[in-house]
């Protein structure tokens, strides 16, 4: 009776009823697409970008990506811009729901994923907007972020002092902002919660100063050497500390030592 049932069942999908065929094997390719792009990928902008773009149904290069514009209401990574060149050429775009994988070149399905009319409306690169406070002290410029690139979500926006992000981390200091801290972005400004400045995260430590940004930076800047100052100080002390605990017992054992046997 089973058997029958599962046969009936398929008589149905594969039969006249080639709607509900085609339905199925739409949801299938769906659900194999985010079985592709399942777990969480979280990677940094500059990751991304210059990476090229292959479509898996003809193995061809369709570009690199030059840009990629997020959304500020939703904070999320929507749009993927490519060239044919990182120079030059006519950009296109397509969604990053349209990414089928991201490796040492981004997938994605085909060609198609391009010929989509795509709204840019509300929609920002981010890169080189001065961050600020309300109380208009700027804290830095974003050099890029890190998503999840599965979902697109915005996890987190880093800072440097020039805002620049071909300028390697390694020559500037480098600040992680959560975007939780973030009020609003308008006319190429961040704005930021006042006390956001005392949460941020060093990620770098370059030797380019940030003498060409406001107080907030500098501040920070100091507020890190400090505390590395501090637990610098604070190791030395306690190395020094367990140096002087241990001379005591040491000399004390060689007092043992040269006094007579019948005197012990």
């Amino acid at each position: 009776m089973r058997r029958s049932g599962v046969e009936e069942e398929e008589v149905l999908l594969s039969g006249d009823g080639g709607d509900a065929g085609v339905a199925l094997r739409s949801e299938e390719e769906s659900e194999s697409k985010l079985r592709a792009r399942g777990g969480r990928q979280v990677m940094r902008r500059s990751s991304m970008v210059a990476k090229q773009v292959i479509s898996i149904e003809s193995a061809l290069g369709l570009g690199f990506v030059s840009q990629l514009w997020v959304d500020t209401l939703s904070w999320n990574v929507v749009i993927v811009e490519v060239r044919p060149n990182l120079l030059s050429g006519d950009s296109e775009r397509f969604l990053l729901e349209d990414v089928c994988r991201v490796g040492d070149v981004v997938l994605v399905e085909n060609e198609r994923v391009m010929e989509n009319e795509l709204k840019m409306v509300g929609l920002e690169t981010l890169v080189g907007y001065e961050v600020v406070t309300p109380g208009r002290r700027s804290i830095g410029k974003v050099r890029g972020y890190t998503f999840n690139v599965n979902s697109g979500a915005l996890e987190s926006l880093e800072l440097d002092s020039f805002g620049i992000s071909i300028i390697p981390s390694s020559l500037v200091s480098t600040y992680a902002l959560f975007v939780e801290d973030v009020l609003e972005v308008a006319s190429d400004k961040v704005s930021v919660h006042e006390a956001a400045a005392a949460r941020l995260q060093r990620l770098t430590k370059g030797w380019w100063g940030a003498q060409n940004v406001g107080k907030s930076f500098n501040e920070v800047e100091e507020y890190y050497d400090l505390e590395e100052d501090r637990l610098a100080n604070d190791r030395r002390t306690r190395r020094e500390f367990r140096r002087r605990r241990s001379r005591p017992k040491s000399r004390e054992n060689q007092d043992d030592l040269d006094l007579p046997m019948d005197f012990l």
